[in-house]
């Protein structure tokens, strides 16, 4: 069916989940060489040596490439470099609490060597001139490009660069998945002291971007704005990073948070003890920084905990009808089936929460470059705060408030970020199944359908309606707009 959308590997990667793997705790001792509080001076970030375009190997290609002919289609390459040297692990120096106001200190130093894949113009002309620098998703141990899987339209049509740098030691060092087994002789140089080091790690990997010494792993780009972005996992270690390491590195000019957990997720063992749960994003930072959040966030993940007002600095957006993962369609009907991803019990959404994730990154970015801060954005109607669903529901089970997707505000369907669960126990006790983020699609059966919309006139005038509405709200983009009108013009409804 024409209204299906296609995002490659969307549901099948499990690259946007929010679970952590276990790391090892380094001894809380901390050297008299602390660095600046984080309200302190800046001190200035190491330049790690870089080596690379990386070949070879068992395999013969990078971990999670593209093949080239799609890139090139889209004027892009990719390339991949390793890059590496000292790194530091931060701890607290004081308390920190809820509001994000964090001192760090270095605890510990190791040496290391990591990856980072590089997708870019090949006319340098195409360059927008914003890098986005994805932390990899390590959840299903890994290392998982979450949010360029579903920003890569976006990339590709407006000239991005993106980066993708391997911070989390269960990329690098987990048996039988990460980089080292994956290829052994292409990786077999790579060395993570653990993911207490991954925020200096982010921080030098930026920086040779910014300012690379000998091998330019843009290859000349120059680089306008920068720009931090991580989902799920990723986003609550950026959490942690923009709280305590930004005020001292300044690498970045702005954060796209996605999809952050609730708790105390996202923080090396050596501090996560001492984290206030639940923190915020300190209100006192000099950048931007943008927070956004699916309804499946804040049912799975708990992260309605953590909302906080917008201010100067920071903006947050919550999508009704939004999971943490998606099998998304621009219009939800049956045929095709609908997944159910991996073996789980109920379809999952289908809802094209992609579409925000691309305006958002897209406001982001005007935000960052010229000062136009994004649209404020209503909401989500929340409950019971300790309910397993705190959000509020209408009459056909979708959520109330928050930004209104032509398939919440015209639904052929109950969409939703609830908690789904596996058909039948994984294979294995150690087969990872995430279905509990993947949310449920419920599609209205015909008659329900022919009550709603009598003719398929009268539901594709009322979808475009709700459509030129996100669109001129400024939450959905374009070209997106333009393949939902399309796709409902093609579609079957009420039929």
């Amino acid at each position: 069916m024409k209204s299906v959308l296609r995002l490659p590997a969307l549901t099948a990667a499990l690259f946007g989940c929010a679970l952590i793997p276990p790391i090892s705790a380094i001894a809380q001792t901390a050297e008299s060489n602390s660095l600046a509080s984080a309200s302190g001076s800046k001190t200035g970030v190491p330049n790690p040596q870089i080596t690379g375009p990386i070949g070879g190997g068992d395999r013969n290609q990078a971990f999670g490439a593209i093949p080239s002919r799609e890139l090139e289609r889209a004027g892009y390459q990719e390339s991949e470099y390793f890059y590496g040297g000292t790194a530091r692990a931060f701890i607290n120096d004081g308390p920190w609490g809820v509001d994000g106001v964090w001192a760090a200190k270095v605890a510990d130093t190791a040496p290391y060597k990591v990856r980072m894949l590089v997708r870019r113009p090949i006319d340098p002309r195409r360059f927008n001139g914003i890098v986005i620098v994805e932390w990899l998703n390590v959840t299903a141990l890994v290392e998982g490009a979450a949010e360029y899987i579903q920003t890569q339209e976006l990339l590709l049509r407006d000239g991005y660069a993106w980066v993708g740098l391997g911070v989390q030691a269960a990329g690098v060092n987990t048996p039988r998945s990460g980089l080292k087994a994956w290829d052994a002789a292409r990786y077999a140089s790579l060395e993570h002291p653990g993911d207490h080091f991954a925020w200096d790690i982010y921080s030098q990997g930026g920086q040779a971007l910014r300012h690379p010494h000998g091998i330019d792993p843009l290859n000349g780009l120059k680089i306008d704005k920068m720009i931090a972005a991580g989902r799920s996992q990723s986003a609550a270690f950026l959490i942690g990073y923009i709280n305590a390491v930004h005020p001292i590195a300044h690498v970045y000019d702005g954060y796209f948070v996605h999809s952050r957990v609730g708790g105390t997720y996202g923080f090396p063992e050596n501090v996560r003890g001492i984290v206030a749960a639940n923190p915020h994003i300190r209100t006192d930072i000099d950048v931007p920084v943008f927070d956004l959040q699916m309804e499946g966030d804040y049912v799975a993940l708990r992260s309605h905990l953590a909302r906080q007002p917008d201010s100067r600095h920071f903006r947050l957006w919550e999508v009704a009808g939004g999971a943490h993962s998606e099998s998304p369609r621009w219009v939800i009907e049956e045929p095709p089936p609908l997944d159910h991803s991996t073996n789980c019990k109920d379809p999952i959404n289908a809802a094209p929460g992609h579409a925000v994730v691309k305006a958002a990154l897209h406001a982001l970015v005007v935000w960052v470059r010229d000062g136009q801060e994004p649209p404020k954005a209503p909401l989500l109607e929340l409950g019971d705060p300790a309910a397993a669903d705190p959000i509020l529901r209408d009459k056909l089970g979708n959520a109330k408030g928050g930004i209104r997707l032509p398939e919440i505000e015209v639904p052929t369907a109950s969409v939703n970020g609830l908690v789904n669960s596996p058909a039948a126990p994984p294979s294995t006790a150690a087969a990872p199944n995430f279905c509990r983020l993947f949310g449920t699609t419920v599609p209205f059966d015909k008659d329900k359908l022919a009550q709603l919309y009598p003719t398929h006139e009268s539901f594709v005038k009322a979808f475009d309606q709700a459509v030129d509405a996100i669109e001129h709200q400024g939450f959905w983009l374009k070209p997106e707009a333009d393949a939902a009108r399309k796709a409902a013009a093609e579609s079957h409804i009420p039929r």
